[in-house]
Protein backbone atom coordinates (compact mmCIF):
# COMPACT_ATOMS: atom_id res chain seq x y z
CA UNK A 1 0.00 0.00 0.00
CA UNK A 2 1.54 3.61 -1.15
CA UNK A 3 -0.01 5.78 1.77
CA UNK A 4 0.36 9.41 2.33
CA UNK A 5 0.51 11.03 5.39
CA UNK A 6 -0.12 14.34 7.10
CA UNK A 7 0.74 14.80 10.46
CA UNK A 8 1.84 18.54 11.85
CA UNK A 9 1.76 18.05 15.15
CA UNK A 10 3.82 15.84 17.44
CA UNK A 11 0.92 13.90 18.95
CA UNK A 12 -0.38 13.06 15.27
CA UNK A 13 2.94 12.00 14.53
CA UNK A 14 2.85 9.44 17.42
CA UNK A 15 -0.30 8.60 16.63
CA UNK A 16 0.02 8.24 13.09
CA UNK A 17 3.37 6.26 13.91
CA UNK A 18 1.51 3.43 16.10
CA UNK A 19 -1.48 3.47 12.90
CA UNK A 20 1.78 2.87 10.51
CA UNK A 21 3.38 0.06 12.55
CA UNK A 22 0.19 -1.89 12.66
CA UNK A 23 -0.39 -1.36 9.03
CA UNK A 24 3.07 -3.07 8.21
CA UNK A 25 1.79 -5.96 10.18
CA UNK A 26 -0.66 -6.12 7.89
CA UNK A 27 1.66 -6.13 4.69
CA UNK A 28 4.06 -3.82 2.96
CA UNK A 29 3.42 -0.12 3.29
CA UNK A 30 5.36 2.51 1.74
CA UNK A 31 4.58 5.83 3.17
CA UNK A 32 5.52 9.18 2.97
CA UNK A 33 4.63 13.09 3.55
CA UNK A 34 4.17 15.50 6.33
CA UNK A 35 5.22 13.86 9.80
CA UNK A 36 8.41 14.04 12.53
CA UNK A 37 10.71 11.79 14.48
CA UNK A 38 8.40 9.33 15.13
CA UNK A 39 7.24 8.40 11.69
CA UNK A 40 10.43 8.76 10.32
CA UNK A 41 11.53 5.98 13.09
CA UNK A 42 8.70 3.85 11.79
CA UNK A 43 10.10 4.16 8.14
CA UNK A 44 8.07 7.11 6.96
CA UNK A 45 9.90 9.22 3.92
CA UNK A 46 9.50 12.29 6.47
CA UNK A 47 9.50 15.32 2.94
CA UNK A 48 8.30 17.87 5.60
CA UNK A 49 9.07 17.54 8.57
CA UNK A 50 6.80 19.08 11.38
CA UNK A 51 8.74 21.12 12.96
CA UNK A 52 8.82 23.73 10.34
CA UNK A 53 4.83 23.83 11.02
CA UNK A 54 4.23 23.61 14.86
CA UNK A 55 2.86 27.62 15.36
CA UNK A 56 0.61 28.82 17.85
CA UNK A 57 -1.84 31.52 17.87
CA UNK A 58 -3.63 33.76 15.40
CA UNK A 59 -0.83 36.34 14.58
CA UNK A 60 1.87 33.42 14.32
CA UNK A 61 -0.55 31.17 12.05
CA UNK A 62 -0.81 34.73 9.64
CA UNK A 63 2.74 35.36 9.73
CA UNK A 64 2.96 31.55 8.66
CA UNK A 65 0.41 31.63 5.57
CA UNK A 66 2.92 31.46 2.92
CA UNK A 67 5.06 28.56 4.32
CA UNK A 68 1.28 26.02 4.34
CA UNK A 69 0.38 27.22 1.58
CA UNK A 70 3.65 26.30 0.09
CA UNK A 71 3.28 23.11 2.14
CA UNK A 72 -0.35 22.47 1.06
CA UNK A 73 1.18 23.12 -3.18
CA UNK A 74 3.73 20.56 -2.61
CA UNK A 75 1.50 18.17 -0.68
CA UNK A 76 -0.50 18.12 -3.96
CA UNK A 77 2.10 17.68 -6.43
CA UNK A 78 3.20 15.05 -4.42
CA UNK A 79 -0.11 13.20 -4.26
CA UNK A 80 -0.70 13.57 -7.86
CA UNK A 81 3.09 12.07 -8.70
CA UNK A 82 2.84 9.15 -6.38
CA UNK A 83 -0.51 8.35 -6.56
CA UNK A 84 -0.85 6.66 -3.12
CA UNK A 85 -3.70 4.36 -2.36
CA UNK A 86 -4.74 6.23 0.85
CA UNK A 87 -4.36 9.64 2.14
CA UNK A 88 -3.91 9.60 5.30
CA UNK A 89 -4.94 12.53 8.09
CA UNK A 90 -4.04 12.54 11.45
CA UNK A 91 -6.07 15.58 13.58
CA UNK A 92 -4.22 19.04 12.53
CA UNK A 93 -7.46 20.16 11.58
CA UNK A 94 -6.81 23.23 10.36
CA UNK A 95 -4.64 22.42 7.32
CA UNK A 96 -5.96 18.83 6.95
CA UNK A 97 -9.04 19.31 6.22
CA UNK A 98 -8.35 21.75 3.52
CA UNK A 99 -5.69 19.38 2.10
CA UNK A 100 -8.42 16.55 2.63
CA UNK A 101 -10.66 18.27 0.30
CA UNK A 102 -8.30 18.95 -2.74
CA UNK A 103 -7.49 15.16 -2.40
CA UNK A 104 -11.16 13.58 -2.55
CA UNK A 105 -12.08 15.94 -5.01
CA UNK A 106 -9.29 14.28 -7.38
CA UNK A 107 -10.50 10.90 -6.41
CA UNK A 108 -7.97 10.03 -4.01
CA UNK A 109 -9.22 7.87 -0.77
CA UNK A 110 -9.06 10.17 2.17
CA UNK A 111 -9.05 8.75 5.97
CA UNK A 112 -9.00 11.59 9.08
CA UNK A 113 -7.86 9.87 11.94
CA UNK A 114 -8.82 11.49 15.45
CA UNK A 115 -12.18 13.91 15.02
CA UNK A 116 -11.77 17.15 15.97
CA UNK A 117 -14.04 18.41 18.71
CA UNK A 118 -17.06 19.39 16.64
CA UNK A 119 -19.22 18.25 19.45
CA UNK A 120 -17.66 20.34 21.89
CA UNK A 121 -17.48 23.75 19.45
CA UNK A 122 -17.25 25.14 15.93
CA UNK A 123 -20.37 22.53 14.55
CA UNK A 124 -20.64 24.59 11.75
CA UNK A 125 -17.34 23.01 10.13
CA UNK A 126 -18.34 19.64 10.08
CA UNK A 127 -20.15 20.46 6.37
CA UNK A 128 -15.86 21.25 5.67
CA UNK A 129 -15.17 18.14 7.41
CA UNK A 130 -17.89 16.04 5.50
CA UNK A 131 -16.01 16.70 2.42
CA UNK A 132 -12.90 16.99 2.93
CA UNK A 133 -12.57 12.88 4.19
CA UNK A 134 -14.86 9.83 3.34
CA UNK A 135 -14.49 7.58 6.33
CA UNK A 136 -13.45 9.74 9.99
CA UNK A 137 -11.95 7.51 12.88
CA UNK A 138 -12.55 8.45 16.38
CA UNK A 139 -11.16 7.94 19.73
CA UNK A 140 -14.30 8.39 21.43
CA UNK A 141 -17.40 5.94 20.67
CA UNK A 142 -19.56 9.14 21.48
CA UNK A 143 -18.44 10.85 18.66
CA UNK A 144 -19.49 8.61 16.27
CA UNK A 145 -23.68 8.75 16.21
CA UNK A 146 -22.78 12.93 16.54
CA UNK A 147 -20.91 12.75 13.07
CA UNK A 148 -22.82 10.02 11.56
CA UNK A 149 -26.17 12.40 12.06
CA UNK A 150 -24.34 15.17 9.84
CA UNK A 151 -23.53 12.87 7.13
CA UNK A 152 -20.18 11.28 7.74
CA UNK A 153 -19.02 7.99 8.22
CA UNK A 154 -17.58 7.57 11.74
CA UNK A 155 -15.34 4.79 13.06
CA UNK A 156 -14.95 4.19 16.98
CA UNK A 157 -11.19 2.73 16.80
CA UNK A 158 -10.62 3.27 20.92
CA UNK A 159 -8.30 5.56 22.60
CA UNK A 160 -3.91 4.29 22.41
CA UNK A 161 -4.05 6.10 26.49
CA UNK A 162 -6.51 2.63 27.12
CA UNK A 163 -3.43 0.58 26.73
CA UNK A 164 -0.48 2.32 28.04
CA UNK A 165 -2.07 2.98 31.99
CA UNK A 166 -3.04 0.58 34.28
CA UNK A 167 -5.04 0.63 37.19
CA UNK A 168 -3.00 0.86 40.31
CA UNK A 169 -3.13 -2.10 42.64
CA UNK A 170 -2.47 -0.16 45.74
CA UNK A 171 -3.01 3.35 46.35
CA UNK A 172 -0.80 6.19 47.44
CA UNK A 173 -0.31 8.27 50.54
CA UNK A 174 0.39 11.67 48.83
CA UNK A 175 -2.24 14.22 46.80
CA UNK A 176 -1.61 14.56 43.42
CA UNK A 177 -1.42 18.28 42.26
CA UNK A 178 -1.82 18.47 37.95
CA UNK A 179 -2.04 22.13 37.57
CA UNK A 180 -1.86 21.98 33.62
CA UNK A 181 0.78 21.75 31.04
CA UNK A 182 0.44 25.71 30.13
CA UNK A 183 1.90 28.98 31.95
CA UNK A 184 -1.35 30.30 32.35
CA UNK A 185 -3.52 27.09 33.51
CA UNK A 186 -0.52 26.32 35.93
CA UNK A 187 -0.67 30.30 37.42
CA UNK A 188 -4.18 29.94 37.75
CA UNK A 189 -4.91 26.49 39.24
CA UNK A 190 -1.50 25.73 41.24
CA UNK A 191 -1.76 28.76 44.18
CA UNK A 192 -5.59 27.61 45.09
CA UNK A 193 -4.54 24.02 44.82
CA UNK A 194 -1.68 24.99 47.01
CA UNK A 195 -3.47 26.58 49.63
CA UNK A 196 -5.62 23.73 49.94
CA UNK A 197 -3.08 21.39 50.50
CA UNK A 198 -1.56 23.56 53.50
CA UNK A 199 -4.92 24.20 54.95
CA UNK A 200 -4.97 19.76 54.66
CA UNK A 201 -1.63 19.11 56.33
CA UNK A 202 -2.25 21.30 59.03
CA UNK A 203 -4.92 19.30 60.04
CA UNK A 204 -2.92 16.34 59.85
CA UNK A 205 -5.94 14.90 56.68
CA UNK A 206 -2.51 14.63 54.18
CA UNK A 207 1.13 15.06 54.74
CA UNK A 208 2.93 15.39 51.07
CA UNK A 209 1.64 16.65 47.89
CA UNK A 210 3.39 15.83 44.57
CA UNK A 211 3.30 18.16 41.88
CA UNK A 212 3.19 17.46 37.99
CA UNK A 213 5.50 19.60 36.57
CA UNK A 214 5.37 20.28 32.85
CA UNK A 215 8.58 20.49 30.82
CA UNK A 216 7.13 22.87 28.31
CA UNK A 217 7.54 26.08 30.46
CA UNK A 218 9.45 28.07 33.00
CA UNK A 219 10.22 26.35 36.27
CA UNK A 220 10.18 29.11 38.30
CA UNK A 221 6.40 29.00 37.82
CA UNK A 222 6.88 26.46 40.39
CA UNK A 223 8.71 28.50 42.84
CA UNK A 224 5.90 28.72 45.41
CA UNK A 225 5.37 24.94 45.08
CA UNK A 226 9.37 24.02 45.78
CA UNK A 227 9.05 26.32 48.75
CA UNK A 228 6.15 24.61 50.33
CA UNK A 229 6.47 22.34 53.26
CA UNK A 230 5.47 18.88 52.46
CA UNK A 231 5.57 19.64 48.64
CA UNK A 232 7.53 17.96 45.83
CA UNK A 233 8.02 18.02 42.00
CA UNK A 234 7.62 15.43 39.65
CA UNK A 235 7.93 14.97 35.59
CA UNK A 236 4.67 14.05 33.79
CA UNK A 237 2.05 12.85 35.50
CA UNK A 238 2.70 9.20 35.59
CA UNK A 239 4.68 9.36 38.96
CA UNK A 240 2.57 11.57 40.96
CA UNK A 241 -0.80 9.24 40.18
CA UNK A 242 1.06 6.16 41.60
CA UNK A 243 1.99 7.97 44.61
CA UNK A 244 -1.24 10.00 45.05
CA UNK A 245 -4.38 8.75 47.24
CA UNK A 246 -6.16 11.32 45.70
CA UNK A 247 -5.76 14.58 43.34
CA UNK A 248 -6.70 17.59 41.83
CA UNK A 249 -6.22 18.24 38.51
CA UNK A 250 -7.41 20.40 35.62
CA UNK A 251 -9.60 19.92 32.69
CA UNK A 252 -8.25 17.73 29.82
CA UNK A 253 -6.40 14.68 28.95
CA UNK A 254 -4.69 14.66 32.63
CA UNK A 255 -8.28 13.99 33.67
CA UNK A 256 -8.29 10.62 31.38
CA UNK A 257 -5.36 9.55 32.56
CA UNK A 258 -5.90 10.30 36.60
CA UNK A 259 -9.15 7.92 35.99
CA UNK A 260 -7.32 5.25 33.96
CA UNK A 261 -4.79 5.10 37.08
CA UNK A 262 -7.98 4.82 39.37
CA UNK A 263 -7.02 7.93 41.52
CA UNK A 264 -9.92 9.70 42.72
CA UNK A 265 -9.92 13.05 41.66
CA UNK A 266 -11.77 17.26 41.54
CA UNK A 267 -11.43 18.66 38.70
CA UNK A 268 -10.24 22.11 38.36
CA UNK A 269 -10.61 24.62 36.15
CA UNK A 270 -9.72 28.60 35.94
CA UNK A 271 -8.95 30.96 33.00
CA UNK A 272 -9.11 34.51 32.34
CA UNK A 273 -12.16 36.09 32.42
CA UNK A 274 -12.86 37.40 28.85
CA UNK A 275 -11.67 33.44 27.87
CA UNK A 276 -14.24 31.79 29.70
CA UNK A 277 -17.07 33.84 28.39
CA UNK A 278 -15.37 33.37 24.83
CA UNK A 279 -15.37 29.83 25.70
CA UNK A 280 -19.07 29.98 27.34
CA UNK A 281 -20.33 31.14 23.98
CA UNK A 282 -18.69 29.26 21.60
CA UNK A 283 -18.85 25.68 23.47
CA UNK A 284 -22.42 25.01 23.08
CA UNK A 285 -22.28 20.73 22.35
CA UNK A 286 -21.28 19.79 26.15
CA UNK A 287 -22.28 21.14 29.26
CA UNK A 288 -19.22 19.63 31.24
CA UNK A 289 -15.73 20.45 31.11
CA UNK A 290 -13.99 17.26 32.38
CA UNK A 291 -13.15 14.79 29.52
CA UNK A 292 -13.06 12.08 32.25
CA UNK A 293 -17.06 13.45 32.70
CA UNK A 294 -17.52 13.90 28.61
CA UNK A 295 -16.79 10.76 27.58
CA UNK A 296 -18.03 8.72 30.77
CA UNK A 297 -21.43 10.33 29.86
CA UNK A 298 -21.90 10.96 33.72
CA UNK A 299 -20.09 12.42 36.54
CA UNK A 300 -17.28 10.67 37.78
CA UNK A 301 -15.25 13.78 39.07
CA UNK A 302 -17.18 17.23 40.64
CA UNK A 303 -15.95 20.22 38.45
CA UNK A 304 -15.37 23.35 40.22
CA UNK A 305 -14.88 26.27 37.74
CA UNK A 306 -13.54 29.73 37.92
CA UNK A 307 -14.48 31.24 40.36
CA UNK A 308 -15.72 28.05 42.14
CA UNK A 309 -12.01 27.18 42.14
CA UNK A 310 -11.31 28.58 46.30
CA UNK A 311 -9.42 26.27 49.03
CA UNK A 312 -12.37 26.07 50.49
CA UNK A 313 -14.53 24.48 47.66
CA UNK A 314 -11.83 22.43 46.87
CA UNK A 315 -11.34 21.39 50.53
CA UNK A 316 -15.31 20.30 50.68
CA UNK A 317 -14.91 17.92 47.60
CA UNK A 318 -11.44 16.86 48.11
CA UNK A 319 -11.65 15.66 51.66
CA UNK A 320 -13.70 12.62 51.52
CA UNK A 321 -11.76 11.33 48.86
CA UNK A 322 -8.96 11.37 51.60
CA UNK A 323 -10.76 10.33 54.51
CA UNK A 324 -13.90 8.39 53.79
CA UNK A 325 -12.88 5.29 52.37
CA UNK A 326 -16.86 4.56 51.38
CA UNK A 327 -16.45 7.67 49.54
CA UNK A 328 -13.31 6.72 47.91
CA UNK A 329 -14.24 3.42 46.71
CA UNK A 330 -17.45 4.72 45.17
CA UNK A 331 -15.42 7.46 43.50
CA UNK A 332 -13.06 4.85 42.16
CA UNK A 333 -15.89 2.57 41.10
CA UNK A 334 -17.21 5.24 39.06
CA UNK A 335 -14.01 5.87 37.60
CA UNK A 336 -14.72 2.29 35.61
CA UNK A 337 -16.70 4.01 33.31
CA UNK A 338 -13.80 6.21 31.75
CA UNK A 339 -11.81 2.53 30.88
CA UNK A 340 -15.22 0.95 29.28
CA UNK A 341 -15.64 4.19 26.99
CA UNK A 342 -12.25 4.12 25.63
CA UNK A 343 -12.73 0.72 23.75
CA UNK A 344 -11.23 -2.34 23.40
CA UNK A 345 -8.59 -4.18 21.66
CA UNK A 346 -5.57 -2.32 20.53
CA UNK A 347 -6.61 0.91 18.97
CA UNK A 348 -3.77 1.06 16.21
CA UNK A 349 -4.72 -2.27 15.22
CA UNK A 350 -8.30 -1.32 15.34
CA UNK A 351 -7.60 1.54 12.93
CA UNK A 352 -5.28 -0.17 10.64
CA UNK A 353 -7.73 -3.18 10.79
CA UNK A 354 -10.48 0.28 9.52
CA UNK A 355 -8.13 1.64 6.99
CA UNK A 356 -7.54 -1.52 5.25
CA UNK A 357 -11.34 -2.27 4.80
CA UNK A 358 -11.50 1.19 3.50
CA UNK A 359 -9.57 0.87 0.83
CA UNK A 360 -10.27 -2.93 -0.39
CA UNK A 361 -14.49 -1.11 -0.34
CA UNK A 362 -13.32 2.09 -2.36
CA UNK A 363 -11.24 0.11 -4.81
CA UNK A 364 -13.94 -2.27 -5.47
CA UNK A 365 -16.01 0.52 -6.03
Amino acid sequence: MKLLISAGETSGDQRAAEVLAALNRTGTVEAFGLGGNMLAAGGMKVIHHLSSYAVMGFGEILLSLGKFLRLEKDLKALCLREQPDCVLLVDYPGFNMRFGRWARKHGFPVVHYIAPQMWAWGQWRVRKLRKSTHILLTLFAFEVPFFKSRGITAVFTGHPLKNSIQPQLSEGDALGLLPGSRHQEVKKLLPPMLEAFKSLRARGVVNKALVAVSAHIDRAIYAEAEATQGVELADGTESVLAGSKAALVCSGTATLETALHGVPFVVCYRTGAFTYALAKHLVKGVDTIGLANIIAGTEVAPELIQNDVTPGKIISFLEPLLTDRTAAEAARKKLLLVGKALGDGDPAENAAMAIVKFVKEFNER
